[in-house]
């Protein structure tokens, strides 16, 4: 599956980085594997772990993977972007369905958790 990493302008002309910058993650060579554990400290496992997580270095070793795979040679310890202007698209994702009326399933459940809902009251 092939995921684009958006950057923003700056970032992309600064890095000298495709746009899209593309991680296709069927593949996983050894060579990324060894570079990304000795300049992270993280397997595969680990970035897309602290991806799901939202930490920041799994969006940093994901980006620095996909910058060596285009061609783009920047160290890992000098790799810096706007975490705010970063994301990841699915481009072969489908478009989410609308929302019913009512919430999220149109029955008027809007997938809380009842701890995130509203507190009762006695």
């Amino acid at each position: 599956m092939q995921l684009h990493i958006i950057l923003s302008a700056e970032d992309r002309e600064r890095l000298g980085a495709p746009d899209p910058l593309v991680y296709d993650s069927s593949t996983w060579k050894v060579s990324e594997a060894t570079a990304l554990y000795k300049v992270a400290g993280m397997n595969r496992s680990d970035m897309h772990k602290a991806l799901r997580e939202g930490n920041p270095e799994g969006k940093a070793a994901l980006t620095w993977v996909a910058l060596r795979r285009a061609g783009v040679n920047v160290r890992y310890s000098e790799l810096d972007f706007d975490l705010l202007a970063w994301s990841l698209d699915d481009p072969n994702a489908e478009d989410e369905p609308e929302q019913q009326p009512g919430g999220e399933d149109g029955e008027g459940n809007s997938g809380a958790l009842p701890s995130e809902g509203p507190t009762p009251q006695p």
